[in-house]
């Protein structure tokens, strides 16, 4: 993994990738919104949903990268396998990320295609 550093929110999702990104290596860091400095250090974006559906708190934060051109990835974690672990790992070098936040809604913590994204990875 091309990652360095992940940044993650104090939620049932964030500690779910929190555990998944420092069991590979990744330093794994706190987000909190109200640090604009820590906001700032942050490369891009890599936004998880189920089947496009992305609650307020996340399209708050996909309005903040898009307004400063910085690089958003989306995964549906209900969509190809295959091609969502490409599409990651093509944005990855193209745009160059080493520190990201990760997000996406508690309710996909019980999704069993967030842990088969998550292992694929792994390897990518």
């Amino acid at each position: 993994m091309k990652v360095t550093q992940l940044y993650f929110e104090d939620t049932t999702f964030g500690k779910t990738i929190s555990s998944w990104a420092e069991s590979i290596g990744i330093e794994t860091i706190k987000f909190d919104s109200k640090k604009e400095q820590q906001l700032e250090s942050i490369q891009g974006l890599l936004l998880f949903h189920e089947n496009h559906d992305i609650d307020r708190a996340q399209q708050e934060l996909l309005s903040i990268f898009e307004h400063s051109q910085r690089g958003i990835s989306k995964i549906d974690i209900n969509g190809t396998l295959s091609v969502a672990t490409s599409n990651f790992s093509l944005w990855l070098d193209r745009n160059k990320c080493k520190v990201i936040l990760a997000t996406g809604a508690d309710e996909l913590t019980k999704n069993p295609n967030l842990e088969r994204f998550l292992e694929q990875l792994k390897t990518a």
